[in-house]
């Protein structure tokens, strides 16, 4: 008989299923990471979206797509065995769009500064900027900037835990000038020129107005030959950067001009006789004589005694009231010489 022959056979088992896993969600651009239990002995064989495949027990996805959504398959192998496959189902969320920032700079200080960025649907906002700001408002308000509000203020959209790439908008809080000291050469006359003046603020530019519908741009304005109507208050600002500063105000007093006294006297007279001149009567009002042979007076009706031939000829007087002084009144004068009989 022939001898028995014998073969020794194994039969290997299937290696458990691992447990698989990430850490699902992740925002695009992030690490997808997937893990899978430990199995003694096993290597791994991973397939997912995207045509993914690995050999890892756990790998990574850098900088993950929203391609890379969906279910992970996993299997471990050992002895040429294969287990079942595990899953894990894995979603990769789309940073939202980013949001364009705005804003009403240029501002003054002491405006409402209003941040607006786009609005995108689902999303909520994250707001940084100068001075610490923060606001979690999609279009915030810093109610009376202050000039440290100036500089840039970043504004980001999140949804499903996923933040957008940062919008920026720079802003710009201009200070308000320095009020400028208001003058003038008031008290002045009617008919005189009546010069305003501002104290110089470096960069300003200058907006008077005033009475009689006065208004000018000028630092130190003049009105020529003013009426009494230009009296009262003038108010002038420095503005600067689109910035205008407090109110400074100057009194303007325009005094009347008294009305010319009519001259008269006594003339014709005789030499040695007194010549009396007379001024009609302004109320308020002070004089002033002059004429030949080196007369004056401020009397409204002076005289000369014993006037002389030398004293013949144009008398001028004017009224004087509140600095201002009248035009002329005048009167001639005839002293006749005495005759002398032989």
């Amino acid at each position: 008989t022939s001898a028995v022959g014998s073969v020794a056979v194994t039969v290997n088992p299937i290696p458990a299923a691992p447990v698989a896993g990430s850490n699902s969600p992740v925002c695009e651009g992030s690490a997808l990471n997937l893990t899978a239990s430990t199995i003694a002995g096993a290597t791994y064989s991973w397939t997912g979206p995207n045509a993914f495949t690995s050999t890892l027990e756990d790998p990574t996805i850098a900088a993950a797509t929203v391609a890379a959504s969906g279910t992970f398959n996993v299997v471990a192998i050992a002895a040429g065995c294969t287990s079942t496959v595990a899953i894990t189902n894995v979603t990769v969320n789309a940073a939202p769009a980013t949001p364009v920032a705005g804003s009403n700079s240029p501002i003054c200080e002491g405006s409402t500064l209003n941040l607006t960025a786009s609005t995108i649907v689902g999303a909520t906002y994250s707001w940084t900027g100068p001075n610490a700001f923060a606001s979690t408002l999609e279009d915030p308000s810093i109610a009376a900037a202050s000039v440290a509000a100036s500089g840039t203020y970043n504004v980001v959209s999140i949804a499903n835990g996923c933040t957008s790439a940062v919008g920026s908008v720079v802003v710009t809080v201009n200070p308000i000038p320095a009020a400028p000291l208001a003058g003038s050469n008031s008290p002045v006359c009617e008919g005189s020129a009546l010069n305003l003046t501002a104290s110089t603020i470096a960069g300003a530019t200058y907006s008077w107005t005033g009475p009689n519908a006065f208004t000018s741009t000028l630092e130190d304005p003049s009105i020529a030959a003013v009426t009494a109507a230009a009296a009262g208050t003038y108010n002038v600002v420095a503005i600067e950067n689109g910035c205008t500063s407090a109110v400074a105000s100057t009194n303007v007093t325009v005094n009347v001009v008294p009305a010319a006294p009519v001259a008269s006297s006594n003339s014709p007279i005789c030499a040695g006789s007194d010549l009396n001149l007379t001024a009609s009567t302004i109320p308020g009002a002070s004089y002033s004589w002059s004429g030949p042979n080196g007369c004056a007076s401020t009397q409204e009706d002076p005289s000369i005694a014993a006037a002389t031939v030398a004293a013949s000829g144009t008398y001028d007087v004017v009224a004087i009231e509140n600095g201002c002084t009248s035009t002329v009144g005048t009167v001639s004068v005839t002293v006749n010489a005495i005759p002398v009989f032989p």
